[in-house]
């Protein structure tokens, strides 16, 4: 899933980079939270076997470290220069969304519904297929207004966002990185002129849900989806909906099988790509 936490300054930052083979993201990233890295990004090319992994550093010591240990090669990147030089073209879901990476002067309104998520080094600016699914999927739900929607490892906040704009009142976003929450209210507030949504820091893996939500929205690596099946689910209310992503096609039997196991009905599977979205419900009576 190409998601990135960092820590962007104006400073150079240390990219260490090597490729790793596709599936084994989660492996990877148990392995830099060891090393002290919080900043990563995960790069994904149609028909390659392998995904490209940067992991960002603030100093050379610590990168050269991770080479040592790793293998792999290592750049300068100067922050700023990055988000300067490499103007990013907007992501369209359909045509009712189109979320902006940097706004340009004499640019013409896009006659959507739009949201600015800055790209930099980010958090995941929507247009990975794990997150374009959820997208296109609240984007074409007309009854968010009615909803409470909770949405589990936000990163830079666009799926919160999205369910904002599209007439959600109550929204909760958590993620376990304290960084991608103070980016998530920033993007908050570039877009809204009033604070809305309740952004918290919290692990996934220790959520002890107390409200429930008809909409929980869960962006997250497998393997993290399901070992935190039970609050997840915990956290849907009766017949609510759970809408997972960020699963490969040969791990979507182990999930679905996981959220059964939590009374989870599973209504559909959608595809993009190699990736699945599920889309679940909770039945009547199972909100005990």
């Amino acid at each position: 899933m190409n998601k990135t936490s960092s820590r962007a300054t104006g400073k150079t930052t240390w990219a260490w980079r090597r490729w790793i083979v596709s599936g084994q993201q989660e492996l990877w990233l148990e392995r830099l939270r060891e090393a002290g890295c919080t900043a990563w990004a995960f790069t994904e090319r149609p028909q390659r076997s392998r995904v490209l992994l940067e992991a960002y550093v603030d100093s050379r010591a610590r990168a050269v470290a991770l080479t040592r240990n790793w293998g792999g090669r290592l750049r300068p990147v100067n922050v700023r220069e990055w988000t300067r030089t490499r103007p990013a073209p907007p992501t369209r879901i359909g045509r009712k969304l189109e979320i902006i990476h940097e706004k340009a002067r004499g640019r013409r309104p896009a006659g959507r519904p739009q949201l600015h998520i800055p790209h930099g080094l980010a958090f995941g600016s929507g247009e990975h297929a794990t997150t374009f699914m959820l997208l296109r999927a609240l984007v074409n739900r007309e009854d968010l207004g009615k909803m409470a929607v909770l949405d589990l490892g936000t990163g830079s906040g666009v799926l919160a966002l999205t369910a904002r704009l599209c007439g959600a009142r109550k929204i909760a976003a958590t993620d376990f990185d304290p960084d991608a929450v103070r980016t998530a209210r920033q993007n908050e507030a570039l877009n809204f002129s009033q604070p809305l949504i309740r952004w918290r820091q919290a692990d996934v893996r220790k959520l002890r849900p107390t409200a429930r939500y008809n909409l929980v929205l869960a962006n997250l690596f497998s393997g993290i989806l399901t070992e935190a099946a039970a609050p997840i689910a915990a956290s849907v209310a009766p017949e609510g909906q759970l809408w997972l992503s960020g699963i490969l096609d040969s791990q979507q039997d182990e999930v679905i099988a996981s959220y059964r196991r939590q009374k989870m009905k599973l209504n559909r599977a959608l595809r993009r790509g190699k990736w699945v979205m599920l889309q679940m419900t909770r039945s009547l009576g199972q909100g005990t």
